[in-house]
């Protein structure tokens, strides 16, 4: 891979390439893709998850006759997101990423002054011209592991540390305590919000202070800061459930399960439909479990530790929750989850 600095930020930021090939046939054109992300592309996490999307859009695209290159922007604040986007939009990139819930208004910004470019960014409020949202409904499969964490806990309190008090990074935390309360009507949960994706030190300082109040299995919802959540819970001979993408080679004996949010499959589809013309005007791209968004992953070394009729009662809830029988909300504010009637969840 060909690495480059972008010479128009004012930080040193990294660059790199990947060049496709593909037939003459199919579209006329060749397209230029930017992926922005929140962290790094090799993060094991949320950032990496959407690159394998990009680039597995490259390969369906390429299929089709279609030839792109990919280019990427690690590690930005959303101003200097909002710099790189409108570079990559001067240089004629057809689709940008944004592939981070705080770039929202570096992707609205950046589409008004550019309306020959696709902009493409993860949460935001609406769809507008040519800048469309892209949303994975995580608090389906969070609720999901709240109810694995609740079956499993032997102290009856269970944690989650999230990144950031922010739409579907709550949605995940609140969805991970609400699926606690349906395992467990009796159970604790704590939440703890570090501001961060990447420091691990905070993670496992909230991590900490979670099972110092009792909590036993602790829920990640954040990015490489997860490694400070195993390290906590490893420390304490706790469990841990990962999100995003397997993580249960990074601490065999502490990551119960992970939390796979497809990712991938959710930006190679948008990615492939703006390239290929196909995005609908306005439309907001809102995808959960009903949609191929959301699994369980169980690490195979600690899944026997699983009852089998608590393995027999996850599936059936996650098929209750992909058939529609169980909706599940998206709480915007911590704590909402504590106070909803678990009355509500049945479809009606």
């Amino acid at each position: 891979m060909e690495i480059k600095n972008l010479k128009r930020l004012q930080t040193a930021l990294v660059v790199g390439t990947v060049s496709v090939l593909g037939t003459t046939a199919g579209w006329a054109k060749d397209a230029k893709v930017a992926y922005i992300p929140c962290g790094q592309v090799n993060d094991g996490s949320w950032s990496e998850a959407g690159y394998d999307g990009v680039k597995a859009a490259k390969d369906a695209l390429a299929k089709s006759g279609t030839n792109i290159t990919i280019d990427y922007t690690e590690n930005l604040s959303p101003s200097q997101a909002e710099v790189a986007a409108r570079d990559y939009a001067t240089k004629g990139y057809q689709t940008v990423v944004l592939h981070c819930g705080t770039f929202a208004n570096a992707a609205y910004n950046a589409g008004k002054d550019f309306p020959n470019t696709n902009f493409l960014i993860v949460v935001a409020p609406k769809s507008v011209k040519n800048v469309w949202t892209y949303i994975p409904a995580m608090q389906d499969i969070s609720f999901v592991a709240g109810y694995l964490a609740a079956k499993m806990s032997k102290s009856g309190a269970v944690g989650v540390v999230a990144s950031f008090n922010f739409s579907n990074i709550t949605w995940q935390a609140e969805g991970f305590r609400l699926g606690a309360r349906y395992g467990n009507p009796k159970i604790k949960t704590y939440s703890n919000y570090i501001n961060s994706f990447d420091d691990a030190g905070k993670a496992k300082e909230a991590a900490q202070a979670e099972i110092d109040s009792g909590a036993d299995i602790i829920y990640s919802a954040t990015d490489q800061a997860s490694r400070g959540i195993y390290a906590a819970a490893e420390a304490n001979g706790d469990l841990a459930i990962a999100c995003y993408s397997d993580q249960s080679n990074l601490s065999p004996k502490t990551v119960l399960a992970s939390a796979l949010a497809n990712i991938p499959l959710l930006v190679e589809n948008m990615v492939s439909d703006s390239v290929a013309g196909k995005l609908v005007a306005d439309k907001v791209y809102s995808v959960g479990m009903a949609g191929g968004i959301g699994e369980l992953a169980l690490n195979p070394e600690l899944a026997k530790t699983i009852p089998p009729e608590v393995a027999k009662e996850v599936q059936s809830l996650m098929a209750s929750i992909k058939s529609g029988q169980i909706k599940i909300p998206a709480f915007s504010e911590p704590g909402q989850s504590e106070q909803y009637d678990l009355n509500g969840l049945k479809s009606k």
